[in-house]
This record gives structure tokens, sequence and C-alpha cells, in this order.
């Protein structure tokens, strides 16, 4: 008996007569379609007719790691730098991790690497971040003086696939039986911090490899085990069902790659890292809950090793707090919530099954375009630009910076690290306010020139003085005043050279213009309105949702002399 077989069966046009009802007339794709930064349109349901169903079995390979089964869990891979240290590298693997991924900035001794790396086990893996390349004969020398058999050797050389030397490296570790030492990493993670939209991530790494490919080829190798050598280094964000997909997506494009090579089985190393971009200095702790996300994320995507951020990274070196945070972050995920012991947890979901097959579309076209001449930094541009308007007019909300910050926050010093020059951070241009406020010699303020009892104008009040102290402003005033006289008496006692008129659209007809007028006749040189743009009242600006937030601090910033 069917627990279903009482209830008669609601088809697709049942819920569009329900939803019509509470939309009353508004435009379905308008409130409840969306769009990711490829053009993808997000439906707010989906039925086994949204997906093809001919891209492969939920549970098995692409979608699923080489050689995974049930209880097979992901590598803990712990970033570190000189500036963390070797205790820091020993208390990580104290405490769980399973690698250490070294970056190396410019130029290194061999006693440098040694002293970096004084008591690692020889069993734990060493990767060398891409950018560490002139570390990787002193890994080799550290291997040997410790008296690595070369078949033990466990890390890896992080070098770009596009370097002319990385076929003869690919040779010299399979001729010298480095067989769990990989040679090139493909870095789609860099072109995420730089903006590029997921489907603009997996054709650029896509490119990469089959470039790695072929130099391989041209060198007179054996694909597949040189493919074998390369590991492929993606994004984990906050949008959790993306990057699922994203990982899943990658997965099948470069199965598709390696079949027409001649290639099989054709297993994807995947190694995630959280995102860059995502990542803020103010309001840090935030950041736990977003690494947390992109790393439950990666894990249902099934990469193979992960390394979370600490929460203090987008600062400068992390503390030790925030280096075990990062770590536990994925101990929790592992070994408390099992993520590991389902294989593709998301496979089967008709939305990330859809949104699978609509990313390995759409990056495998750009790809395409890519292999024909076509220019990837341009399209990245675009998108940042696209995904930075959403952030300025908080359409894509930032926790703790645009949305809810507290100028209160205790400051978060640490040791400064030299600024990643391919790294946009998406809250950069928020902060960049604060910082200017908090360089004033006493805190900015503005005057709420709230109109009405509480009930009338309390939504904008609590709206306006948000978006004041995403700049770093303090809002003064919001008590609600009865008439304008008695508003801009309060502005002129208030001390401040800003005011804003809060209140609602019905008290706006009546009273926006007067209240304008009589802060303006008090002296108060800017006054702004909190609602849509009303010719008629005279402001000097409007805030409002949707408004371009950034441009509108940054006025009152110039207002300010700030």
């Amino acid at each position: 008996m069917s627990l279903a077989g009482d209830f008669d069966l609601a088809g697709r046009d049942q819920w569009m007569e329900l939803v019509e009802q509470v939309l009353r007339g508004a435009p379905f794709d308008k409130k409840l379609v969306g769009t990711t930064y490829d053009g993808i349109r997000i439906q707010p349901l989906y039925t086994g007719a949204d997906h093809a169903g001919d891209s492969g079995v939920p549970g098995v390979a692409p979608f699923t790691r080489g050689g995974r089964v049930v209880g097979g869990a992901w590598q803990v891979r712990q970033a570190h730098s000189r500036a963390t240290g070797n205790r820091a590298i020993l208390d990580d693997l104290g405490g769980g991790a399973d690698a250490i991924e070294l970056h190396i900035d410019g130029e290194t001794s061999r006693e440098e690497l040694h002293d970096l790396l004084d008591g690692v086990p020889s069993t734990v893996s060493i990767m060398l971040a891409p950018g560490s390349e002139a570390a990787i004969w002193h890994l080799v020398d550290l291997w040997d003086s410790r008296g690595v058999a070369r078949d033990e050797a466990l890390g890896g050389f992080g070098m770009d696939p596009l370097d002319p030397a990385v076929a003869e490296a690919a040779a010299n570790t399979l001729n010298r039986n480095y067989r769990n030492v990989l040679v090139a990493v493909v870095n789609g993670a860099r072109l995420a911090d730089q903006g590029a939209s997921e489907a603009q991530e997996l054709a650029g790494s896509l490119a990469d490899g089959v470039a790695y490919l072929r130099a391989c080829e041209q060198a007179g190798l054996d694909l597949a085990p040189a493919a074998d050598r390369l590991e492929f280094r993606y994004a984990a964000g906050v949008d959790q069902f993306l990057t699922i997909a994203k990982f899943r997506a990658a997965r099948r494009l470069w199965a598709r790659v390696t079949q027409a090579c001649g290639i099989n089985p054709a297993a994807q190393r995947q190694h995630a890292v959280t995102s860059g971009a995502m990542m803020t200095r103010r309001d840090p702790w935030v950041n736990m809950i977003r690494t947390t996300v992109a790393c439950f994320a990666a894990a249902a995507g099934g990469a193979d090793a992960i390394t979370v951020s600490p929460y203090d990274s987008a600062i400068g070196v992390p503390d030790p707090l925030g280096l075990r945070i990062a770590r536990n972050t994925q101990l929790l995920l592992r070994d408390e919530s099992h993520i590991h012991e389902v294989i593709d947890p998301s496979g089967g979901s008709y939305y990330i099954e859809s949104l699978t097959d609509a990313l390995t579309s759409t990056a495998w076209g750009l790809f395409q375009e890519l292999e024909a001449g076509a220019s990837l930094s341009e399209r990245i541009d675009a998108a940042h630009e696209a995904r930075s308007r959403d952030v300025a007019t908080r359409r894509l909300p930032l926790t703790g910076v645009s949305e809810f910050p507290d100028l209160d926050e205790p400051p978060v010093d640490r040791p400064l690290v030299a600024p990643d020059p391919g790294l946009r951070r998406l809250a950069e241009p928020f902060e960049a306010l604060r910082d200017s406020a908090e360089a004033s010699p006493s805190r900015p303020t503005a005057f709420l020139a709230s109109l009405g009892p509480i009930a009338v104008h309390t939504a904008r009040t609590a709206f306006s003085a948000n978006l004041l102290a995403a700049g770093g402003i303090d809002a003064v005033g919001g008590d609600g005043f009865d008439t304008p006289e008695e508003a801009a008496s309060a502005w002129t006692a208030s001390g401040t050279p800003i005011a804003v008129v809060c209140s609602s659209d019905d008290m706006y007809q009546e009273h926006a213009a007067d209240a304008v007028a009589a802060l303006k006749e008090a002296g108060c040189g800017f006054v702004l309105l909190a609602g849509r743009p009303n010719d008629r009242c005279g402001a000097d600006g409007y805030i409002h949702m949707g408004c371009d937030a950034l441009a509108a601090l940054q006025a009152i910033h110039d207002r300010l002399g700030l």
C-alpha cells in the first residue's frame, strides 16, 4: 500500500494555479526565477521533466571521485606559509590535518624549507601551492635526506600547467617512480578570485588541463599516467547548491576531455579551497559561517581534498584560533557529521542534476570558444562587474559589511601580509569606506529626521541606520517627530551636517517636501530622503531598497570631507 495512495496526484499546472493566486498578477519570472552570472535560470520548482536524464547515473563516475567508496573521506589539507611557521604546521597535524599546502612566495633555501617542515612525518602529504615552484627541488631534497623512498613520497609540486617545463617535470616524476607526487595544478580558484563565474572557472580550468595534456603528448608521454599527475583546484563559495553542481560538472567535463584523448578511466583529482573573494576583514567572525557552508558544499560535491581558510586570513597572518577553527570545521563535517559516508549525496536531486547539466553545457560551449581563440579575461571582468553591481546595490548582501554592520565591533589585529594582486574581494569597496570614516578624528554622523509615530517610520529609520553604518557613519536621532519643524530643530541641536528624512509613503505625500524645506531653512546643506526618488520634495538624494548604496555612501563621505 502506498503512503500517498489516498491523495490525488498534483501536477505542475495545479501548483501554478496556487502560485498565481499568491503572486496576484506579479510576473512569475521576475518574482520567482533567479539568474546566475552565467545566465542560467534558477526555477523555484524542479521535477523529473527538467532533467535530461542522459548525463550518467548519480553515485557513480563521473560524479564521484576516483576510487571513492563508502567511508572514503576527503583529505583535510591546511594552508601554511613562512608567516605561520613550523609550530603552526605541527599543531595542525597534531590536531587532525592530513596534509599541508605550503605557500612559498619568491625564492627560498634548502635550510628554510627544512626548518619549516622540521618534525613533519614522512607520511604527511606536502603539497606546494601554485606559485611555489622555487621550492620544488628543496622538497625533493627533503625527501631524499630523510630516506623517503620515491614510491612512498607524498605531495605535489604545484606547477602551472602552462609552464614550458611542466612536461619535463611530469616525465621526471614518472621516470623516477614518484607515483604519489602530483606535478601540476590547474588553478581554477585563481579565476574565481578574479571574479569568474562558475562556468568561466570551469571552462578556463578545462583549457589549462588540455594545454597540459598537449604538452605531455608532445613530450612523448603516455597520457594516462601523465593525467594522473594533475590536480584541479576549484573555489568553494557560499552558494551551496551552485558549488555542489560545479564540482559535479567539473568531473563530467574532464571525463569528456580525457575520453576524447583515449584515457579511460578518467577520474579528476579535485582540491577545493574556500573562496578568497567572499572573505571579509570587517566582522570577520561571519567568515566562519561562510567557510562552513563552502566546506560542506565541496564535500557534498565530492572534492578529494579541501582547504578551509581561517576566518582572519583576509586581515593578515592567521592566529592559532583561526587555524584551529579552520581545521575543526572540516573535522566536524567529516568525523562527526559523516558527510563522506554518503556517495554523491546530491545525486538524483532534480535541482542539482538540472544545475549540473546547465553548468556542464555552458562551460563546454565557452571552452570551445576559448579553444577557438576567444578571450577569457574580458568575460571574467564582465562577470566581476555584474557581481560588484549586486554588492553595491546590496542585492548580494555581505553580512557584517554591507548589511548589519557593527560600528562598535572590536578590532582584530594580525601581522600584515602583502595583498594578493589577483584577488578581488567583494567586501573591499565597503571596507574602504569604513576605513575612511574611522580615519576621521571623530566618528562621522548623520541625523535621522523621522516623521510620525514609531509604527510609521521605523522600517525606513532602521533601513537608513543600517545603510549609513555600512559606510562607517553613525545614525543619530530617529526618535520620531510630530512636525517638520520639530525635526529641523532637533537636527540643529545634533551638530551633524547630514539629514535623512524617514517615514512612510503616506506621510511623505503630505509632509516630505515640508520636512526637506524645514531642514534646509535650518541650514542643513545635504538632505536625503529614505524612499523612491520624488522630484517634488526637493531632497538632494534618495536611499531605498535596490539603490546603489556604495554611490550614496560615497556622496555622504564627500559631503563630510572624509
